[in-house]
């Protein structure tokens, strides 16, 4: 769910004045790598980095790549350097016979160790129980016959096809039995004299009922450990703009940071970064906005002083490029009424 957020968002290549779309922007939002697109691209980098706690990828050229699996040195004044970089493309992985710098990847980091413990720990436990909640249910489902015999065994003969009789042993008898049982054809049973064939009950009080809560006792741990909001993860939203702003707010927002942070570090830069040029991802195309009800909301910012290309840009329309859609308008007067000649 944080990975198909971050993936719908859209990652913004901020100029000193304006938005741009170029090369940079292209691998981010569209095609990362020859082979990928960006939203499968950064639902891979998040989920890795949620699980794994860390995800390298590497910047070969102008193209982006998710490392399997790499090396990295123990420097800690120097940068790191990175070595033996496993990449996959088209099903094929692919051995990097260079080695990177730390300013030539971009390593993503979660210390979420302690989450990932916790959640290994609470699916083991679950698994363990839904097991023997599984295999008491079966075995109440499955029929049970007792066979009871009262005092002495008695003989058991049967007769064969041509005519002779032959004693059988109990083994033999409860064998037949149980042919008779599972036949679906209509047969007649005769018990001999001190023999007792009756149905065993097996009452487990376990049914499909109490596994469903327990899986729902699942979904509900795993949203606790992730910050994720129970009703937006359960699917039960009430109050919807509450919940997802929560989860917005909790769940993505740090990893959203997280990843600001790195690619600012390495795609832009300490120089660029401080004369005012930056990317970002912008959160605000996740979440579904009515054109009609939001109306009044973008009229007001039509008021403060926001163009209209901005305003389109933000409900993700595309922006007019032109100079009536640019233009900045601020329709309401703030300033102080002294009267006199000009009030």
């Amino acid at each position: 769910m944080i990975a198909h957020a971050i993936a719908k968002s859209e990652i913004v290549v901020q100029g000193k004045s304006e938005r741009l779309k170029n090369e940079l922007y292209w691998r981010l939002n569209v095609r990362p790598n020859a082979n990928e697109t960006a939203t499968d691209f950064w639902i891979e980098v998040i989920q890795k980095l949620l699980k794994e706690s860390e995800c390298l990828i590497c910047v070969v050229g102008n193209c982006f790549y998710v490392a399997d699996s790499f090396q990295e040195d123990n420097s800690v004044m120097l940068n790191q350097v990175y070595s033996n970089i496993t990449i996959t493309a088209n099903g094929q992985n692919l051995i990097l016979s260079r080695t990177f710098n730390s300013d030539e990847v971009i390593h993503l980091k979660a210390k979420n160790a302690r989450i990932r413990a916790y959640m290994e720990t609470v699916m083991r436990m679950h698994d363990e129980v839904i097991s023997a909640m599984e295999s008491s249910i079966k075995i109440s489902k499955t029929p049970k016959f007792l066979f009871k015999i009262v005092g002495t065994m008695p003989v058991i003969r049967t007769v064969k096809q041509d005519g002779t009789t032959q004693d059988l042993t109990i083994d033999d008898f409860k064998a037949s039995l149980k042919r008779m049982l599972e036949s679906e054809n209509i047969e007649i049973l005769q018990m001999n004299n001190g023999m007792e064939l009756s149905h065993l009950s097996i009452d487990t009080k376990v049914t499909s009922d109490d596994i469903t809560k327990m899986s729902k006792e699942i979904f509900e741990e795993c949203a606790f450990a992730f910050d994720i909001p129970k009703s937006v993860f359960l699917g039960e939203i009430t109050e919807k703009a509450d919940s997802t702003n929560e989860f917005i707010t909790y769940a993505v927002s740090w990893v959203v940071e997280v990843l600001n942070d790195a690619m600012n570090a390495i795609l832009v830069g300490k120089k660029d970064y401080l004369d005012g040029e930056y990317v970002w991802i912008d959160l605000s195309r996740f979440k579904h906005r009515d054109l009609v009800e939001s109306a009044n909301n973008l009229d007001k910012l039509r008021a403060i002083g926001f163009n209209l290309d901005e305003i389109r840009q933000a409900i993700g329309w595309e922006p007019l490029n032109t100079e009536f859609s640019q233009e900045r308008v601020v329709t309401k007067n703030y300033t102080n009424d002294l009267g006199g000649e000009n009030a």
